[in-house]
């Protein structure tokens, strides 16, 4: 029989215990790629929900044995990512279903509307999340590699070394980009994931872009922004593309180029890797960048409430007396 909850400090010697083993850890944040995807410490996190610091913690207990543990970091006040997901293999994906659900319970809680959740494609996390009411949202693909010359030809510097078209972003800029992840998104992701753009900001992770990082780069095209990059000092990126416009994310590769140090440029050197939406046009941008595919993903969600604006529409139409498909 196994037991599913927030850690108490009765648990304490169960947590060491786990502590010392190494598991494979099922969920994939951003600021882990790259680098060693070490979950944080069961202790530590588990003292980090104790003292109230942000951070959430579930474990599956059988008896007196740990089973699984997962927890949550708050991406802001109305959103929550999964960034530990670990469970005892033999005791198979019943433990990261009932992990995910008490997470789920935890958020309806402390109203948060969604929990993230990223994982391998075809990992035990990827099959358990929807028995888990988490819905699939989008794959990803990790490209990584070095930037080609011939992504130099995607645009003519101006006169001050800037790739035409390209410029820092603005807080002017926040709604252009919302409507580019708006088109750059199919309407079932976003109605999964964020459909207005406060949904929106209250997701954007940026915990992985370091101090010395470039900054926020889009690309414009007739005085609309058809695409968008944000990049680390490390060359991690982000990249949303517009799918309506030929060669969109190409200028602002270029200039994630002209912007790193030269020897990152030279073969052996550091590589620029970003997690982007397969078969969007962020994806040919990368692939037209000489870059190559690393690594699978899949985005699930749990929607802990209907976006307000679903709410709205769903009570019109009930007091206006037409029904609601699918209702």
């Amino acid at each position: 029989m196994t037991d599913t909850r927030a850690p108490r400090p009765t648990d304490l010697v169960a947590l060491v215990t786990f502590d010392e083993e190494v598991r494979e850890n099922l969920a994939i944040t951003r600021d882990h790629l790259g680098v060693s995807n070490e979950p944080p410490r069961p202790i530590a996190a588990a003292l980090e929900q104790w003292l109230h610091l942000g951070r959430r913690m579930w474990i599956s207990l059988g008896g007196r044995e740990i089973r699984g543990i997962a927890t949550a970091r708050e991406l802001s006040r109305t959103a929550w990512e999964i960034d530990t997901l670990i469970d005892a293999p033999e005791e198979g994906e019943e433990v990261i279903v009932d992990l995910l659900r008490q997470a789920g319970r935890a958020a309806r809680d402390a109203t948060v509307t969604r929990v993230l959740l990223r994982t391998p494609v075809g990992s035990p996390a990827a099959t358990s999340a929807p028995r888990a009411g988490f819905r699939h949202v989008v794959e990803e693909t990790l490209w990584m590699g070095h930037l080609a010359d011939a992504v130099e030809a995607a645009g003519d510097p101006d006169p001050r070394g800037a790739t035409a078209g390209v410029r820092e972003a603005t807080p002017s800029d926040t709604h252009a980009r919302f409507q580019l992840y708006s088109r750059a998104f199919p309407v079932t992701a976003r109605e999964a994931l964020a459909m207005t753009q406060d949904e929106w900001l209250g997701i954007e992770d940026t915990r992985w872009v370091d101090r010395g990082a470039p900054p926020l780069l889009v690309e414009e095209a007739e005085g609309q922004v058809r695409a968008c990059l944000r990049a680390s000092s490390r060359g991690q990126f982000t990249l949303l593309a517009d799918p309506e416009t030929p060669g969109a994310g190409d200028a602002v590769l270029q200039e994630l180029r002209r912007r790193l140090p030269t020897s990152s440029r030279d073969e052996g050197a550091g590589a620029v890797y970003g997690l982007v939406v397969t078969g969007s046009a962020a994806e040919e941008a990368a692939r037209r960048a000489g870059l190559q595919p690393a690594g699978e993903y899949g985005l699930f969600c749990l929607r802990v409430s209907h976006p307000i604006r679903e709410e709205a529409r769903e009570e019109a139409f009930a007091r206006a007396g037409i029904a609601i498909p699918g209702s």
